[in-house]
């Protein structure tokens, strides 16, 4: 091999091992994020969306007919209106809680692989 090729190849090589690095950091921040996020929407969606119902559609209705309301809006509308109704809007509350904690478990399983993946190519690379 010439210099100039072992030159090129070692180039190409640090360039691939940036980019590698590049990925992992991304990889982790994705998975964090995500991880808080399921985690949010985990225990703070109920309360988002009852912030944003009472704030909007709900505001002038107080007790008993602001809840069915605000379970018929989660719902997509009445059942006359073509929607879901209370029906669906109690069951989308209801799912909210395990859905949040599914997203925030992948998550944090898609940061912990990819640490342990850089971790242990880092391992590698200073045993050489």
């Amino acid at each position: 091999m010439t210099k100039v090729t072992i030159k090129s190849s070692l180039k190409l090589q640090s360039s691939r091992m940036e980019n590698m690095k590049k990925i992992e950091k991304a990889t982790i921040a994705t998975g964090t994020g995500t991880a808080a996020a399921g985690t949010a929407v985990a225990l703070g969606g109920k309360a988002v969306l009852w912030a944003a119902f009472s704030a909007g559609p709900g505001a002038a209705l107080t007790g008993v007919a602001e809840t069915s309301a605000f379970l018929a809006w989660v719902g997509g509308g009445s059942l006359a209106a073509g929607g879901g109704g209370m029906a669906a809007g109690a069951a989308i509350l209801a799912a909210l809680g395990p859905v949040g904690w599914v997203v925030a478990g992948v998550g944090a399983a898609t940061a912990g692989i990819a640490i342990y993946k850089s971790h242990k190519r880092r391992r590698k690379s200073e045993n050489r």
